[in-house]
């Protein structure tokens, strides 16, 4: 670089000296102290419902309708409590949304926050409150942390509502409808701006579902009106179950056969029951304009589906509490049902059925052996038809019958086989449901030929003997099984180790309580925090595959164009502001020497680039080209060069460390990274110096290799040393400048250079063997691949 170019940087030297180390702006979990007593703090917003609060060490994931406060005691020390919110004091806080500020609580717990940018280390804010989506500052409307050298700014959002539920009924349970959540209690919170319906139900009462519009940043009550259950009886009805063949009945299966001769036997009588009171005494449902949505809402439409057959339920359980010694036998067996319900389950099941499943995405056409013999016969024998004729006609005796062009061959799609379903249950079973996966050591060709010529087992583990009580115009159609969780195998009575999903049939799929169900929300365990780690892929012991990491890229190999990752959109942290990014695919590698020979073999010799590389081998980067060459490169496959924003939310896999070594319990950059400790250091007579075929190291979270390391990597943008904009969508650099940003670092480089957020600047007819390139393209270039 030029002096002139270099004076800038000069003149920050003195302030970038004094600048603390990002750590510096972090809390050390060690620096959560426990057993301390709370003191008085000036508009808590945590209710002190005892007269001692124990500080208690911080634990992710952070627990629903719980407020948090952390609070600094001194300048290494920070004190964590808990509790239910005040909603009071909660209406003088300054809300932060973690979503729209692009952060993660376990993220935001060990961050330190200041009121502004000219903040040393140590004068961060007092008290900060959390919760599982929000962070709340009692003092100031903007907030600043620090993180990969950079402060960066917090916006305020609106605060959340709160929904306070207030029912005479003891003992009450509810299910939200609206949002997952695993648990309602009287303070549900935080709640968006919106309506919100509960399905609600308690002892001695009626079932009942209510609703409630929520305004942004309020104190709403709901008070959910359940009728009492009246047992006065108005009609007299008989029946043979016996509160004593109640008491006896040892399963589930004969508790709900009892409750169905119940049901038969007192059907007449029912009928006979005025429900003119019912109608009286059951509150209506809320119209729309009372709950501010439009009549075709889709919450609005779920609250009115769930309410109807809530409303039905409740109907006949009031029927049948009103029909004398029935009513007395009917309590008995709701209340054993409920009961026998609540037990975990465990079954064993015999396959009714073992298919294919093929991978729609790896097919292709080949000739139909069979349809094309017998396209070919019909062929033959409609030519020897028309030469008889021929032959016949009496005019046509000097003529010669041109030979027909022999039919075209016929072909078929064939797919590669992925996987294996095995149905267990029939439609109407009480177990009706299918298992789709695969078998460890293998292919899925050989494990269906195994299961269909050996017998088979499975034991499927449910998490509540509750199966859904399926309706059909207020008749009770089937009880189904759907709380699956763990899955084990046995093929000829022996274990084996299985990996997939369940399937379940439309029918009982498609039942809103089995939706509330699987949209449940499933927190991870609980543990003390720490530094945020990566999450990738891992396997249960209940054979189904758990996706845990936030969102994981499609990798395509394509022939033409190489190996990339599909990213969708999304947006992240840059350069300070939150961003948004289109869809987009990039290469999953740097590009290697052998895919650019590929793709030059096939231009005219004048119109090749040249690659330059000292370092050769097949999958070595390519180096010593120019941003020029490298652009046009990737252009010929219709591609471009990433911007920085698309090349640094690839290479950061959605989060907001720019180190991916970071997030590990060991953190190591040489897992990652071919660098200067572990290649140029080495010196020039070892095999290590030098770039080193790619993928040799540990990719990040979504695939994507060499991001850190091996060579520096040519962007699209523009450098220019004093620019501030950056676009909220899909940013492009500067709009002046004569040089290209590079990044990543390369194997010269030092750990610091490797920093994901780190760029530097070269002028675009520069090479160097530290420098190569990826492409980035178009998504849409990939569709059905």
């Amino acid at each position: 670089m030029s002096f002139t170019r270099l004076l800038p940087l000069l003149l920050l030297l003195p302030i970038m000296t004094l600048a603390d180390s990002d750590k510096n702006f972090r809390v050390a979990p060690t620096m959560f102290k426990e057993g301390a007593l709370m003191e008085p703090i000036a508009n808590m917003a945590i209710v002190k419902n005892e007269n001692l609060i124990l500080s208690e060490s911080p634990m992710v994931p952070l627990r629903t309708n719980i407020m948090f406060l952390r609070h600094k005691k001194g300048p290494k020390e920070y004190l964590w409590f808990s509790g239910p919110v005040n909603p009071t004091n909660f209406e003088k806080l300054h809300a932060f949304s973690l979503a729209d500020n692009y952060l993660k609580p376990a993220e935001v717990m060990l961050l330190r926050f200041y009121g502004s940018q000219t903040s040393r280390a140590f004068q961060d804010e007092a008290d900060i409150y959390f919760d599982k989506n929000y962070l709340y500052s009692p003092r100031v409307p903007k907030l600043y942390f620090r993180r990969n050298g950079q402060w960066q700014t917090i916006q305020e959002t609106a605060r959340p509502g709160i929904i306070a539920i207030k029912s005479p009924a003891k003992g009450w349970e509810a299910t939200s409808l609206s949002v997952p959540m695993k648990e309602v209690a009287p303070l549900v919170y935080p709640v968006e701006a919106g309506m919100y319906a509960f399905s609600f139900s308690a002892p001695n009462h009626l079932p009942y579902v209510d609703a409630v519009s929520v305004p942004g940043g309020s104190l709403v009550e709901l008070k959910p009106q359940m009728p009492v259950v009246d047992t006065a009886s108005k009609v007299r009805a008989t029946t043979s179950v016996t509160l004593h063949a109640v008491s006896v009945a040892k399963t589930l299966e004969e508790t709900e056969h009892l409750f169905d001769i119940l049901s038969r036997e007192v059907q007449a009588s029912v009928e006979k029951v005025d429900t003119n009171e019912f109608d009286k005494i059951y509150p209506k449902l809320h119209k729309p304009l009372y709950l501010g949505v439009a009549a075709d809402d889709s919450v609005y439409i779920q609250y009115r589906k769930r309410y109807e057959g809530k409303r039905d339920e409740a109907k006949l359980y009031w029927r049948m509490n009103r029909m004398g010694s029935a009513s007395v036998v009917n309590v008995a067996l709701r209340h054993k049902i409920d009961s026998l319900e609540k037990i975990p389950h465990r079954v064993s099941l015999v396959p009714t059925a073992i298919d294919p499943v093929y991978d729609e995405n790896a097919c292709e056409d080949v000739i139909d052996s069979a349809a094309t013999l017998a396209a070919l016969k019909q062929d033959s024998i409609a030519k020897a038809a028309a030469q008889k004729k021929a032959v016949k006609d009496s005019s046509a005796k000097d003529s010669v019958v041109a030979p027909a062009e022999p039919p075209a061959p016929k072909t078929k799609r064939v797919c590669k086989m992925k996987a294996v379903r095995i149905n267990y249950g029939r439609q109407g079973d009480r177990y009706d449901v299918s298992w789709v996966g695969n078998v460890e050591g293998y292919t899925a060709d050989s494990l269906l030929a195994l299961l269909k010529n050996s017998p088979s087992r499975a034991f499927f583990s449910i998490e509540r003997n509750k199966p859904v009580w399926i309706y059909h115009e207020g008749d009770l159609k089937g009880r189904h099984h759907y709380r699956y969780q763990k899955f084990e195998l046995f093929v000829k009575d022996k274990p084996v180790k299985s990996y997939g999903s369940f399937e379940l049939p439309a029918y009982i799929y498609d039942d809103p309580e089995v939706q509330e169900w699987l949209n449940r929300p499933i927190d991870e365990p609980a543990h003390k925090v720490q530094e945020p780690r990566a999450k990738i892929k891992q396997e249960d012991n209940s054979g189904v595959l758990l996706d845990v990491s936030m969102k994981v890229p499609r990798v395509v190999r394509d022939r033409d164009r190489g190996t990339v990752a599909l990213i969708d959109s999304g947006s992240f942290r840059y350069k300070g502001k939150i961003v948004s990014l289109s869809p987009y695919a990039i290469h999953t590698t740097e590009v290697t020497q052998q895919f650019f020979k590929d793709v030059m073999d096939k231009k005219d010799a004048k119109e090749r680039i040249e690659d330059r590389s000292t370092f050769t081998g097949a999958r070595h980067p390519v180096h010593n080209i120019t941003w020029h060459d490298a652009q046009a490169f990737c252009k010929e496959l219709g591609g471009d060069l990433p911007t920085e924003a698309q090349w640094e939310f690839a290479g950061r896999a959605d989060n907001n460390e720019g180190a991916l070594w970071n997030l590990d319990e060991d953190p190591n950059p040489a897992v990652y990274a071919i660098y200067k400790a572990n290649s140029y250091s080495l010196g020039k007579k070892n095999p290590g110096y030098g770039p080193q075929p790619v993928s040799s190291k540990k990719s990040n979270a979504w695939g994507i290799f060499d991001m850190s390391g091996n060579v520096a990597e040519w962007t699209r943008d523009k450098y220019f040393m004093f620019s501030v904009w950056v676009e909220s969508s899909n940013p492009t650099g500067a709009m002046i400048g004569s040089s290209k940003v590079y990044k990543g670092g390369s194997w010269k480089d030092k750990e610091d250079d490797l920093n994901l957020t780190e760029r530097d600047d070269e002028d675009p007819r520069y090479w160097s063997d530290a420098i190569g390139f990826r492409c980035a393209f178009p998504r849409n270039l990939f569709e059905g691949k």
